[in-house]
């Protein structure tokens, strides 16, 4: 086993000569361009995230249904009588 890892040393060393981190300079373009775009995905997943928790009732802009909708709604589908409805309408009326 020592032989194996012993062995390995010198072929590994060979290898690290040639992973070679210079690339010619782009390494100096492409590393802070990707640090700001990770920071822009960060600023706007935050962004989101606190924008959307007002989003209780829906988004922005979602049209809300009036009480007086509702009431028709349900005296649409039979959940409630004409004289509920009628008495619904005339409370809202005030």
């Amino acid at each position: 086993m020592f032989c194996l890892i012993t062995g390995a040393i010198p072929v590994l060393a060979q290898m690290g000569r040639h992973m070679d981190w210079d690339n010619g300079g782009w390494f100096w373009v492409w590393m802070p361009l990707m640090m700001i775009a990770g920071v822009i995905l960060v600023a706007a997943l935050v962004y989101l995230v606190l924008r959307g928790g007002g989003w209780s009732s829906g988004p922005p802009g979602a049209q809300k249904e009036s009480p007086l909708d509702i009431a028709k709604r349900r005296y649409a589908s039979g959940e409630i009588s004409s004289e509920e409805f009628d008495r619904i309408k005339n409370d809202l009326k005030v």
